[in-house]
């Protein structure tokens, strides 16, 4: 009997802190900044971005996206995700970046791009 009760305390701790961890990240959620490179060469590449970006929001299960051009801040949510291929400006200037989006504002940034910049503190994911 003394097994059964040490298994069913264990069993109702484990269901607890679950719980608990679950109710804290969901009322605390990662911001997550993704930008775009509004170049003319990325334009193509439309179809693979929202792919990526459908994955991986899938995996983040307890963020909150941000979506921008390497130009612009467009908003938090889906429906500022539409508006990521509106237009296109030309190069991208990636020493720009950590000034127009700083790394205080975000818990982590992504840069979805098809050239070679690297710039600090962000997640940069290349297409090609």
């Amino acid at each position: 009997m003394g097994k059964v009760v040490s298994i069913a305390l264990a069993v109702v701790i484990q269901l607890g802190g679950l719980v608990g961890a679950h109710l804290y990240f969901s009322g605390n959620p990662r911001d997550v900044l993704i930008v775009v490179d509004s170049s003319y060469g990325l334009s193509g590449f439309q179809t693979q971005i929202d792919d990526w970006i459908d994955d991986y929001e899938s995996a983040e299960r307890y963020s909150e996206f941000h979506f921008a051009t390497d130009k612009s801040y467009l908003g938090k949510g889906d429906a500022n995700r539409a508006r990521l291929y509106r237009v296109s400006f030309g190069s991208m200037n990636g020493s720009l970046l950590n000034q127009t989006f700083p790394a205080n504002q975000y818990d982590e940034r992504v840069l979805l791009t098809f050239t070679d910049v690297q710039p600090d503190g962000w997640k940069v994911v290349e297409f090609d």
